[in-house]
């Protein structure tokens, strides 16, 4: 059985950067402009992002970027036919649990085997399991588990059908090219109710739906990851501990502008927000206190990856941790400069970091 042919990309419902700003966007631009002239007492930005699946390629990316002015070493690598393959095949991929005596069932609802209003059921569940892998390929089987509760016990059909990537062997294939076979156990099938067939049908249609799409299209998880890179790279400071709200320093306004129009390009309801912070105490206080946080905590770890290599002997990694510790350094003496505070803590942690750190580079040289 070929790859089944995807199914026909659906136009965004948020298109190029051009067309016209909803209503939050212009009361944003109205005062994103206004503190933005040289008489406003502008600190910086808050970004905040989200970021849906859309039908973005990363020749798309690479174009938006270049229409921009933004800095194309900080694209994505190229897409791989092995990694979608990988997601598309693992734990976190394809997989359908259904009640047995409703095998069409497969919403939310009956996820786990339960149906709202009644007891749990006995259910089956099909998910892809891995087989062995070598240079040319990578096998995976089609598994059906079933769970009786009555009896406590599972049960499972090992084969309905085999999903196999065959790694492109041609001179000058690209790393990690490949395609995707799907050949199913049609005995094994055959074998099954007529519901749970078409049932495991469509979930075998959906593996290669799915592969094809991640061979074409970057995922919202690949995007965000885009959109945290760069933000990152402006040296933003993470506000919220788990991520998605970061403080950009007003330098770098035009840049989180071009950002923004580059997710309007994204997939519907994707946005990415600055808001600008007035220089006030209050929030310099905020970010002071927020990049305090993230550097003490980033001086932690390198001070226990520098006791580690101590103890181990691997001498060999103080050059690696001598570069992260400057790069520490570095921007701890940026943004105490851009605001405008000592920072007289995370110097102190610094001091401790370095001491320890020539500790080990002394033994690097005398090893």
């Amino acid at each position: 059985m070929s790859t089944p042919s995807a199914p026909a990309p659906q136009p965004s419902a948020v298109g190029a950067a051009g067309e016209s700003a909803g209503t939050g966007d212009v009361l944003f631009d109205a005062y994103t402009a206004a503190m933005d002239t040289d008489d406003a007492p502008l600190l910086g930005h808050l970004c905040l992002y989200s970021v849906f699946d859309g039908d973005v390629t990363r020749d798309d990316l690479a174009e938006g970027f270049r229409e921009l002015g933004l800095d194309e070493e900080l694209l994505p690598p190229p897409l791989r036919e092995v990694d979608a393959f990988e997601r598309v095949t693992g734990p976190d991929g394809v997989r359908v649990t259904y009640p047995l005596d409703d095998p069409r069932a497969t919403g939310p609802a009956s996820r786990h085997g339960r149906r709202r209003g009644r007891q749990p059921v006995d259910a089956a569940t099909l998910m892809v399991r891995p087989v062995r892998r070598d240079g040319e390929q990578i096998v995976r089987h089609v598994v059906r588990e079933v769970r009786d509760e009555k009896a406590g016990s599972l049960a499972y059909d090992t084969r309905l059908a085999t999903c196999t990537f065959h790694r492109a062997s041609s001179e000058g294939s690209p790393e990690g090219a490949g395609t995707l076979e799907v050949s199913p156990n049609h005995m094994a099938i055959a074998r099954l109710p007529q519901a749970e067939q078409e049932t495991v049908r469509e979930m075998l249609d959906s593996v290669g739906d799915q592969f094809r799409r991640r061979c074409t299209y970057l995922t919202s998880d690949k995007l965000r990851s885009v959109l945290r890179r760069y933000v990152e790279h402006l040296d933003g400071i993470k506000v919220r501990p788990t991520g998605g709200v970061y403080f950009v320093h007003r330098r770098h306004s035009e840049t989180l502008g071009a950002l923004r129009d580059l997710v309007k390009r994204f997939g519907q309801g994707s946005h990415f927000v600055r808001v600008p912070l007035p220089d006030q105490d209050e929030m310099r206080e905020m970010i002071v206190a927020a990049f305090t946080t993230r550097a003490k905590d980033d001086l932690n770890q390198l001070a226990q990856d520098i006791a580690a290599a101590q103890r181990s002997g691997k001498t060999e990694e103080a050059i690696a941790l001598h570069q992260r510790f400057r790069a520490l350094e570095e921007t701890t003496e940026e943004h105490s400069e851009l605001l405008s505070s000592s920072l007289d803590d995370t110097r102190a942690a610094l001091t401790l970091v370095k001491l320890q750190l020539g500790g080990l580079l002394a033994g690097a040289a005398d090893a």
